[in-house]
């Protein structure tokens, strides 16, 4: 193997090396984050079909009640930066 190729094959696993380094804390994060999403939608793991249905009912009665609703309220100022 030639010294080009050595050097180069040495660069790029010190650029992985020090991407894992630097985003390290961010994928253990992002795991911490699937672990809760996870667990708090264990729940409907359970749920039988019919108990699906009718919560896609609630929830689509609960949008057209809030675009019903959204469609009288007045215009809100735009935000100060």
């Amino acid at each position: 193997m030639s010294a080009g190729v050595w050097s180069r094959l040495r660069d790029r696993a010190e650029e992985a090396w020090n991407r894992h380094v630097r985003y390290r804390e961010l994928y253990r994060q992002l795991d911490q984050m699937r672990a809760d999403l996870k667990a708090r939608t264990a729940w409907m793991d359970d749920l039988t079909e019919e108990e699906i249905a009718a919560m896609l009912r609630g929830l689509a009665e609960c949008i057209d009640a809030m675009e019903t609703a959204g469609g009288d309220a007045p215009e809100r100022p735009e935000r100060l930066v």
